[in-house]
């Protein structure tokens, strides 16, 4: 039994190895636009939320600590998490415009499909698990 299993998974591999794409259904590239459109969203928020932190329009608890703006750290690191969120944000909306491209969902390095699972785990995964 194990021979005949791994028969038809050589088979269905070669499937895509000949072909070198992999064909993502419709309904795997929505699901995919929709969780990349929502981490957008919450970014947004966050970064409005940052945005008026830094500029002292919001009080945040550790604020309460300091004496002076300018003394306190938690500006700083709201400050590094701004920079971070917008430049997440700006890969998510390259990533947003690559869903439909051939090539998505197809390690670089090899040239095979990434698992499904993967890709709704890590949208911007460009290897798969054997190349990682």
């Amino acid at each position: 039994m194990a021979y005949i299993f791994l028969g038809i998974t050589e088979g269905f591999n070669n499937l895509f190895t000949e072909n070198k794409r992999f064909v993502m259904t419709e309904q795997e590239r929505n699901m995919i636009r929709r969780q990349i459109g929502n981490e957008i969203s919450e970014l947004e928020k966050s970064i409005n939320t940052l945005t008026e932190l830094i500029s002292g329009e919001v009080q945040s608890d550790a604020n309460d600590w300091f004496t002076s703006k300018e003394s306190n750290p938690s500006k700083e690191i709201n400050g590094m998490a701004l920079e971070k969120a917008k430049q997440k944000i700006v890969i998510l909306r390259k990533l947003l415009q690559r869903v439909d491209s051939p090539d998505y969902g197809i390690s670089v390095n090899c040239g095979k499909p990434i698992a499904f699972g993967r890709i709704k785990a890590v949208p911007t995964a460009t290897r798969c698990l054997s190349c990682i």
